[in-house]
């Protein structure tokens, strides 16, 4: 029986909660702040993580793309 707690105790609990909407506004606006927030949040809430790395990469395209759209249209 003893055992059983054991192996209780070390397993993360995982939460299925989402991202709260400030941390996911960051995310989106800052990507290395997505990224960190994913690192940290990896094993206990897989859910968030994978939220916060999503939108860092969405952050990132769009970032990417309104830069090439800003030097296209100075370079007319």
């Amino acid at each position: 029986m003893n055992d059983l707690n054991q192996n209780f105790q070390n397993e993360p609990n995982k939460s299925g909660e989402d991202l709260h909407i400030g941390l996911k506004i960051l995310s989106f606006c800052i990507p290395l702040a997505g990224a960190i927030i994913y690192f940290v949040k990896k094993d206990k809430e897989p859910v968030a993580a994978k939220s916060a790395c999503n939108l860092a990469l969405i952050g990132l395209g769009v970032n990417v793309a309104l830069t090439i759209v800003r030097l296209v249209t100075q370079g007319s």
